[in-house]
């Protein structure tokens, strides 16, 4: 994953929208969910190439943005400038590395999850967000959805045997495991929550996201 994100830190627009909507969609994201929390300190999981992180620092007292590629933090420090509340965190993919346990008042996570290669990868960062909430903290998550019934799954099935395949025959970045991800069913979402010790606080459904048979969700969670 590394490797696949250094080389899209070059290239947002494969993998981002408009930057000038970063604020409009982090107010969306909170606003949707009932909540508008500020101060104290919030872990932004994968902040990729800042978009978010300095409208974070505006909001909290502490920031720490984590990534999986160096490239991306580069440009997050650029984006965010001498802001001396903001820490750079770089991560393996798999955990939170750096990040205490308890420590945050507020995490979110947002284009993300939509992107990680195997369901085992998600359901790690579930874990992992409960670890790191401290008693009452709340986490502000976004993912895409697969819809139910066998067509959907059917579909997946297969584009989990085709993805690895086209990455191996073209090489190119949009067809990257890394990049194109996995989706989770919410059946599969809601046990992976209950296994990690998170419980649902809201649920916000946006229109169909941008990936066949998906749509998003939106959830506010705290720990069980």
């Amino acid at each position: 994953m590394r490797s696949t994100w250094d080389e899209l830190a070059a290239v947002p627009e494969l993998y981002v929208g408009d930057p000038g909507r970063g604020r409009q969609e982090l107010e969306s994201l909170f606003g949707r969910l009932g909540a508008d929390p500020r101060g104290g300190t919030v872990v932004e999981v994968g902040c990729g190439s800042g978009r978010m992180t300095p409208l974070l620092a505006e909001r909290f007292d502490r920031v720490v943005a984590l990534d999986v590629s160096q490239a991306m933090l580069d440009r997050t420090r650029a984006a965010v400038g001498e802001a001396a509340n903001v820490e750079l965190l770089l991560g393996s993919g798999e955990r939170l590395d750096g990040v205490g346990d308890a420590v945050a008042d507020t995490l979110v996570c947002y284009l993300v999850l939509q992107h990680l290669p195997r369901r085992e990868l998600v359901l790690a960062y579930l874990s992992e967000f409960a670890r790191v909430l401290a008693p009452g903290g709340e986490a502000f998550v976004q993912a895409p959805v697969l819809d139910g019934g066998l067509r959907p799954r059917a579909w997946r099935a297969l584009r989990g045997l085709a993805v690895p395949v086209l990455w191996r025959l073209r090489r190119r970045p949009q067809d990257d495991p890394a990049l194109r991800g996995t989706r989770l069913t919410r059946a599969e979402l809601d046990r992976g929550l209950a296994g990690a010790g998170l419980r649902v606080v809201a649920t916000d459904v946006g229109p169909d996201a941008p990936y066949r048979f998906s749509r998003d969700l939106f959830l506010r969670l705290a720990r069980a």
